[in-house]
């Protein structure tokens, strides 16, 4: 039977709230947006804002390289999917991170009543206020 080594992720919201002085607001925003002149130190990871886990990359592992897998650490691991001696398997859709757009186009042809109007179900309601970073309570 095949192995797969697989690298999957989320991507978590970390945000912080910076008091800046300047002489605008384009001025401002270029100044918080300084990695020199901000560090990360304070940032505030948001768990609760976080996106679905998601399939990044692939690779198969033969049957001779199953060892490495077991006594690897996860930055070795990563390393044996990208140092190019692999090829990258192409994932299935359904396991990568949506195009928020796309699914938007989706919810709205599946709940199509014609005549220009949707009617949404709470599931799809559910994840449309996730798709726009609203809580479901809002």
């Amino acid at each position: 039977m095949p192995r797969y080594l697989i690298e999957r992720q989320y991507l978590l919201p970390v945000y912080q709230h910076l008091a800046i002085e300047a002489p605008d607001l384009d001025t401002a925003c270029r100044e918080a947006l300084d990695d020199g002149q901000h560090d990360w130190e304070d940032a505030q990871e948001d768990y609760e804002s976080s996106r679905p886990a998601t399939i990044v990359s692939a690779i198969e592992i033969a049957a001779e390289e199953e060892w490495l897998i077991a006594n690897e650490s996860q930055y070795e691991r990563s390393g044996l999917i990208y140092d190019g001696s692999r090829e990258l398997i192409e994932i299935p859709r359904e396991f990568t991170e949506r195009d928020p757009l796309a699914e938007l186009a989706e919810v709205l042809e599946r709940s199509d009543c014609g005549k220009g109007r949707v009617l949404i179900d709470g599931d799809d309601l559910k994840r449309l206020k996730s798709m726009a970073g609203m809580g479901i309570d809002q």
